[in-house]
């Protein structure tokens, strides 16, 4: 059997035994007619008024997306139907700035907004993007139920309408992305971010916490936790997109920042929850290509949804070019600074950050599988993430055939990163 996984901007053959291998792949999401798409749902919130019949003649508008880790979910084709919206209000598009979401993230050039917002929107509206360091350009709001200490955006929070975008993904901390991820951690403060994302740390102090996991929102406390801090400030409507296999947007939901959002979340449960009866021998994960595989940071997600779909002794084959490399420093020295799973532990419960969190939640995982990558990093620096790098995917299959034996169940999914193995749910 002849697969073609997404590699970087290229794609790599994978010539595998049909006995026993499985394709995990995304149900066939369609493409429809955007113009008629954005018009209906636009026509049709959920939860609010229509974004015309919202904002007024003269006010200031502020529209968030994402940055260059989230370029796949096609911000250029979504900007054109609400800045139409928008002028159908009387807004004038220099009364509007985008703010690019960075979250914790790295700031983006100037070619990294074109890309992000398109060319003709880079023309027309200001671009600016988040700085989660700089109290500054921040604005204090208090603590959420949870103790959360709420740092938001000050130029987003003071603006006269909030408008948030994003694309919905399963998501391994907050149930799913988009929807008041834009807020938190999008334009939030990095003191913000941090203090919500531990609540991804088992009550115990030792672990994960098992209500904290993709797939879920209810009952999810950390995205609990984002929903409550997003509406301290004002969040007027919402744009988010479910995209499909091809990378184009598949399905629209707008309105209110939680309804719409849900009816979304519907959706990727619908077209990328994939149901497994058991575990597997092998898995063989691509994230997707770029962006997904833009660094090993963000192929953590197709890591998340690897290992869910493999055995305790198994082995998971992950093909990510990784470009820009690690993508975080943190994500590394969770592993070469603290060797040890009481001392990631004690370095969480002192100084949490995400990129540790997922260091940690990756060493808990080796514990019980082996993970191969296949990437453009130097073999060292996966070496000291205890990862086993590989050559080719051949490679990697002489290491689960020399380990497993020839005669194994294989999963393999091209795009790992959207992909969400579901056993008995």
């Amino acid at each position: 059997m002849y697969y073609s996984l997404p590699y970087g901007s290229e794609e790599v053959g994978l010539d595998i035994d049909e006995n026993g291998t499985f394709l995990l792949e995304a149900k066939s999401l369609p493409s429809p007619d955007l113009d008629r798409t954005f018009k209906e749902a636009l026509e049709n919130p959920v939860g609010t008024k229509r974004l015309s019949e919202i904002a007024k003649p003269g006010e200031r508008v502020c529209i968030v997306v994402g940055d260059m880790t989230r370029l796949w979910a096609r911000y250029d084709q979504i900007l054109p139907y609400i800045l139409e919206e928008l002028h159908r209000a009387g807004i004038e598009d220099g009364n509007i700035t985008i703010v690019s979401g960075t979250g914790a993230h790295r700031p983006q050039s100037e070619d990294e907004h074109r890309q992000i917002v398109g060319q003709e929107v880079y023309s027309r509206i200001k671009v600016v993007d988040h700085n989660c360091n700089n109290k500054e350009e921040l604005v204090y709001l208090g603590k959420t139920s949870r103790g959360t200490p709420v740092w938001i955006n000050k130029l987003v929070h003071e603006s006269d309408r909030v408008i948030l975008t994003g694309g919905v993904v399963h998501h391994f901390l907050a149930g799913y992305g988009g929807g008041k991820k834009s807020i938190l951690p999008g334009v939030s403060g990095y003191e913000t971010i941090m203090a919500n994302h531990k609540l991804s740390i088992d009550p115990s102090g030792s672990g994960i916490n098992p209500s904290v996991c993709a797939g879920r929102l209810k009952g999810n406390p950390l995205s609990e936790d984002m929903i409550e801090a997003a509406r301290m400030t004002r969040v007027d409507f919402a744009v988010n997109v479910v995209i499909n296999e091809e990378g184009r947007i598949g399905y629209v939901s707008c309105g209110d920042m939680v309804a719409s959002h849900e009816r979304s979340a519907a959706v990727v449960d619908e077209y990328f929850g994939v149901s497994i009866e058991d575990k597997s021998d092998l898995v063989i994960a691509s994230c997707g290509g770029y962006p997904k595989d833009i660094n090993l940071y963000q192929t953590y997600k197709t890591m998340y949804n690897a290992r869910r779909a493999v055995r305790d002794g198994g082995v998971i084959i992950i093909l990510s070019e990784s470009r820009e490399g690690i993508g975080n420093d943190n994500f590394k020295t969770i592993f070469t600074e603290h060797p040890t799973r009481r001392e990631r532990e004690e370095k969480l419960a002192k100084d949490y950050d995400i990129a540790s969190f997922e260091g940690y939640s990756l060493s808990l995982w080796q514990e019980d599988v082996d993970f191969l990558v296949m990437s453009s990093i130097p073999e060292g620096e996966l070496k000291q993430m205890s990862l086993i790098p590989i050559g080719d995917i051949n490679q990697g299959l002489n290491y689960a055939y020399k380990k497993l034996g020839k005669n194994l169940r294989t999963y393999v999914m091209p795009h790992g990163s959207i992909t969400f193995p579901m056993k008995g749910e």
